[in-house]
C-alpha cells in the first residue's frame, strides 16, 4: 500500500470516530482500529490525528457508559503512543503531549484517569541497582555482649524494645544502636536486605544534596545477618521473635526513631520545621525513585484491613482504582520518614519494570506524603476522634490551618518533581490547590466513615482466639465478645476514621485525582529530560 492510499485510511478512520451518531462500540472499535494502523504506519500521523483523539476525551457523550473508561483508555493510550514514536514528526509529537497535560488539566473522572495513565507509561531509563543477597545459612551465630565488643561499642543505658528493634544509646558519640529482630513470620533473607540498603545508601551518600542521615550497618564476621544468641535483660520482649534470633544491627541518628507527626510536635505558627521534613523527604523520596530505588510503604495503605487474610491482594490499596481508604489517620502512625529521612529500609525494592507501574508507585508516594499532612493537623488533639457524646461526627477542621495545608501540597510536589525528574517544575500546577486544599480539611477533619464491618467468612478464617483478640483491640469488652457467636452474623465495629464507606468509593476523589495528576507530571518530566 503506497503513502497516499495509507493516509486515506487513516483520514477515513478519522473521520468514523468524528461521526457523533456512531454508538459506544462502534467508536471502541475505530479507535482500536486507528491505534494499530498508526502504529503500522506512524508517518502519515498529522496534527488531525491527534485533535480527533483529543475529542474523544473531551466528549461527555459516553461518560455514563458501564465501560466508558476503556473507551478513554484507547483514545489515551493512542496518544501515548503518538508521543513516543520515533518516526512522527515532531509538532505532532508536542501535539500529542499537549493533549494530554490538557486533558489531565481540565478533565475530570474516567477521561481524566485514563490521560494520567497514559503519561505515566511513557517509557524510561530506570533500572535499578542490584544487591547481593544475604542468605540465612550464612548467618553466625552471636551474643549481645560479643556484639558490643566486637564493635567496640558502650551503651549509655539499657537497651528498651521499640517495635521489634532493641535500641540503646552509645556512649561514645551522639547515636543509637539498633538491633532489628526478624519475627517469625520473617523471611530472614528479608530483614538482611534491609542492611544491604543501608550499605548501599551509605556508599553513595553524596549525591544527596539535603540531609538524609543512613543509618551505618554492623557486621559480623563480613555479614550483615546475623543470630542473636542470647538477649540481654530487658522487659516487653515480644514473643512473636524469630526463633533462631536472626537479627541486622545498625548504628543510626538519635532523631531515627522521631516521629514528625506526633500530637503536640513542632507546634510553631508557621509549622516551619514540620514542612522542611516534609518537603525534604518528598525530594529524597523523588531522588531515589530516579535510581530505581523505590520505597513500596511509605506509610501502610489499605482499602479493607479486616478482609487482608482471604483477598488475593492483601488488603491493599491500589489508589489508581479510586476505593475508600481503610483507617487512614492510624496508618499515619508509625511514617517510613522523618527528621533523619526515608527509614524501614526493608520496604525498597530495586525497580527493574515498565513506567506504567512506576507512576503507581510515585502515586502511592505523594498520597502517603499528604496522608500525613491530615495527620499532622489532626494530632494537635489527638483526643478528638470518631463520634462526640451526641452520636456525631467529630468535626476537628478549626485544627487546619489552610494557607499551610496549601503550601504543603504545593512544596510537596515540587520538591518530589524535583528530586525525581532533576529539575523545577517549570509550569504551572494543572490542578485547583485551593479547592483540593478545602476538600481535604472538609474530609479529613470530619469523622463520617467510622464503620468497618468484620463478614462472617472472615470470622470462620479466624481461630477462636484471633477472634477474640481482634474485638478486644477494637474497644469490645470481655462481656461483648463473650456474647458473640464466631461466623454467625457481620460484625460492625467503629475503627474509623477512614476516607469512605465500607467497600465504597473515597470519600476525597480529589485527592486521588490530584496524585494521579502529580504522578503523571513526573513521569512526563522525566521522560522529557532524558530526550534531551
Amino acid at each position: 500500500m503506497d503513502e497516499h492510499a495509507i493516509a486515506r485510511e487513516l483520514r477515513n478512520l478519522e473521520q468514523s470516530i468524528k461521526n457523533r451518531n456512531l454508538d459506544f462500540s462502534a467508536l471502541y472499535v475505530a479507535l482500536t482500529d486507528l491505534r494499530q494502523w498508526i502504529e503500522k504506519f506512524p508517518a502519515a500521523v498529522c496534527v488531525e490525528t491527534v485533535s480527533v483523539l483529543k475529542d474523544v476525551l473531551e466528549d461527555s457523550r459516553h461518560t455514563s457508559q458501564k465501560q466508558a473508561y476503556f473507551l478513554f483508555k484507547e483514545a489515551a493510550d493512542t496518544l501515548a503512543c503518538i508521543a513516543v514514536a520515533q518516526r512522527i514528526d515532531r509538532p505532532v509529537v508536542e501535539a500529542a503531549i499537549g493533549s494530554l497535560r490538557s486533558i489531565v488539566s481540565r478533565t475530570k473522572g474516567h477521561a481524566h484517569r485514563a490521560a494520567a495513565e497514559a503519561m505515566g507509561s511513557f517509557p524510561l531509563g530506570i533500572r535499578g541497582p542490584e544487591l547481593p543477597l544475604e542468605h540465612s545459612e550464612n548467618a553466625p551465630p552471636i551474643h549481645w555482649e560479643e556484639l558490643l565488643d566486637r564493635n567496640a561499642l558502650s551503651i549509655a543505658s539499657d537497651p528498651f524494645m521499640m517495635g521489634r528493634s532493641l535500641v540503646a544509646p552509645i556512649e561514645q558519640h551522639e547515636a543509637l544502636l539498633v538491633v532489628k529482630l526478624a519475627c517469625s513470620k520473617d523471611s530472614p533473607a528479608a530483614i538482611g536486605q534491609e542492611a544491604a540498603w543501608m550499605e548501599h545508601l551509605c556508599s553513595c551518600s553524596s549525591a544527596f544534596s539535603v540531609r538524609f542521615d543512613v543509618p551505618a550497618p554492623l557486621k559480623i564476621d563480613g555479614s550483615l545477618l546475623f543470630r542473636l544468641k542470647s538477649l540481654p535483660a530487658i522487659r516487653c520482649i515480644r514473643s512473636d521473635l524469630h526463633p533462631e534470633g536472626y537479627a541486622i544491627a545498625f548504628t543510626a541518628h538519635p532523631d531515627y526513631f522521631n516521629y514528625i507527626n506526633e500530637p503536640n510536635k513542632n507546634l510553631q505558627p508557621d509549622h516551619s520545621p514540620f514542612k522542611e521534613t516534609m518537603l525534604r523527604n518528598a525530594w529524597l523520596l523523588g531522588k531515589l525513585a530516579s535510581w530505581g530505588i523505590v520505597h513500596s510503604a511509605p506509610i501502610p495503605l489499605f482499602h479493607n484491613r479486616v478482609q487482608r487474610e482471604r483477598r488475593a491482594d492483601g488488603g491493599l490499596y491500589e489508589w489508581p482504582r479510586g476505593g475508600r481508604l481503610d483507617r487512614w489517620l492510624h496508618s499515619c502512625r508509625y511514617p517510613n520518614f522523618g527528621l533523619t529521612g526515608i527509614r524501614d529500609l526493608e520496604h525498597l525494592i530495586s525497580f527493574q519494570g515498565m513506567s506504567r507501574k512506576l507512576y503507581q508507585y510515585i502515586g502511592t508516594h505523594i498520597l502517603s506524603l499528604l496522608l500525613v499532612v491530615g495527620s499532622y493537623f489532626r494530632n494537635q488533639d489527638s483526643s478528638r476522634v470518631g463520634f462526640d457524646c451526641r452520636g456525631k461526627p467529630v468535626d476537628a477542621r478549626e485544627l487546619f490551618h489552610q494557607p499551610s495545608v496549601r503550601e504543603l501540597i504545593e512544596g510537596i510536589l515540587k520538591f518530589y518533581y524535583r528530586g525525581f525528574v532533576g529539575r523545577e517544575l517549570a509550569d504551572a500546577i494543572p490542578a485547583n490547590l485551593d479547592r483540593l486544599t478545602r476538600r481535604m480539611i472538609d474530609e479529613m477533619g470530619v469523622d463520617r466513615h467510622m464503620e468497618e464491618i468484620l463478614r462472617a467468612v472472615d470470622q470462620r478464617e479466624m481461630t477462636d482466639d484471633a477472634f477474640r483478640e481482634f474485638l478486644l483491640e477494637r474497644g469490645f469488652s470481655q462481656t461483648q465478645v463473650s456474647t458473640l457467636r464466631k461466623g454467625t452474623e457481620d460484625i460492625v465495629i467503629h475503627t474509623g476514621p477512614h476516607l469512605g464507606g465500607f467497600n465504597d468509593r473515597i470519600s476525597l476523589p480529589e485527592l486521588i485525582e490530584f496524585v494521579a495528576t502529580a504522578s503523571a507530571l513526573c513521569i512526563a518530566g522525566r521522560y522529557a529530560a532524558e530526550a534531551v
